[in-house]
Formats: structure tokens, sequence, C-alpha cells
């Protein structure tokens, strides 16, 4: 997984781009420690470059949901696409989380 981040007056966005796998969980932390420092309350995953994602992926953006939730901000996934996306529906993640198209 690779990370560009970006802040602006109202939100942290994190775009996201290669794979999300089990091996990515301590870099994934790291960033939602520096969302969490930030001022932000909107935090946007960008998922518009991100190949794939496995089940410890999935399980990550709970986390950031449960980070984001602590820190009174509010989540966003954007722009999944192909595998990414699928896994997000099949998984109803997109109940729990909300996701911008």
């Amino acid at each position: 997984m690779n990370v560009k981040t970006e802040q602006n007056a109202t939100a942290f966005i994190a775009s996201l781009s290669g794979n999300l796998a089990f091996s990515d969980n301590p870099a994934f932390r790291k960033l939602l420690e520096e969302m969490n420092e930030s001022d932000a309350k909107r935090w946007v995953l960008d998922l518009s470059n991100l190949a794939s994602v496995d089940s410890a992926g999935l399980g990550m953006f709970i986390v950031a949901m449960e980070y984001s939730k602590k820190a009174s901000a509010s989540l966003v996934l954007r722009s999944p696409n192909g595998h990414v996306k699928n896994l997000i529906e099949l998984s109803n993640m997109d109940q729990l989380i909300q996701v911008e198209a």
C-alpha cells in the first residue's frame, strides 16, 4: 500500500494505491494516528487507485471507522472501483461506512 495525504480546513484525505493487505496493518494504523492528530472532522480514504484489498484490509476499514467515531469525525470511502468496490458491497461495508462514488 502506498499513501499520499493532504489536508484542508475541514478534511484529511488519504489516497491509497496498490494493494491493502494484512502486511499493511502497521502503516495503516500509523495513518489513522496521523488522521486522529489532525483537527479534521472529515476523514476521506480515497480508494480510486487501490487495486485490491484482502479480508484484513476490510477489517482495517472497520478500525478506521472506530477511530473516526472516537475522534467525532466522519469517515468516507471515496471512489472504490473494481475488485475493491465489489468486496465493499459483498461485505455490506457500505451499510456501515459512507461510500462516495
